[in-house]
């Protein structure tokens, strides 16, 4: 009988001890013992793993996107100087990803003013980019050249404040 009352005394207390599991954080080192069984228990560690698993997934897309927007860059500076068709080719796959990793950042850093501003610089450039007429004179070749670099800056810039690399 004495046993059952401490066994019983002893759920009770842990129960009155409940940890909710969005208070639960894995990198506090003054948590109690108790505190930390209710934590692994109540899925509280296991919904931290989750959630930064989501945010590395997301990284990872954003990181890919960013290449996708350099590889078209390159592109789009390498077929500066071909035919119209070709210039126009490589807008659209420019226009596409860039448009795609804009997209993701505006969605997933809504609440940073930074980097919607940031957002909104390239989104200005690109509209004024896309107006831009294609010639074969070489000093607007070497216009738009240069306009693709200031473009790339732009997107290191903003890839950097996110902090990637």
């Amino acid at each position: 009988m004495t046993r059952t009352l401490i066994a019983s005394t002893f759920l009770l207390l842990l129960g009155g001890c409940a940890t909710q599991p969005g208070s639960c954080d894995s990198n506090n080192t003054e948590a109690s013992l108790i505190t930390k069984m209710n934590c692994d228990h109540s899925g509280g560690y296991s919904d931290q793993i989750k959630q930064r698993e989501q945010a590395l997934v997301d990284a990872r897309n954003e990181n890919a996107a960013f290449r996708d927007v350099y590889a078209a860059l390159q592109s789009q500076q390498q077929a500066t100087g071909k035919s119209l068709a070709e210039q126009q080719k490589q807008q659209a796959a420019l226009d596409t990803s860039m448009g795609k990793l804009l997209s993701q950042l505006k969605t997933r850093h809504a609440n940073k003013a930074q980097v919607q501003q940031q957002i909104s610089d390239l989104e200005q450039q690109l509209a004024v980019k896309k107006k831009a007429v294609v010639s074969a004179d070489p000093a607007v070749i070497e216009a738009r050249k240069q306009e693709l670099k200031t473009l790339q800056q732009k997107v290191s810039r903003l890839q950097l404040s996110l902090g990637y690399e």
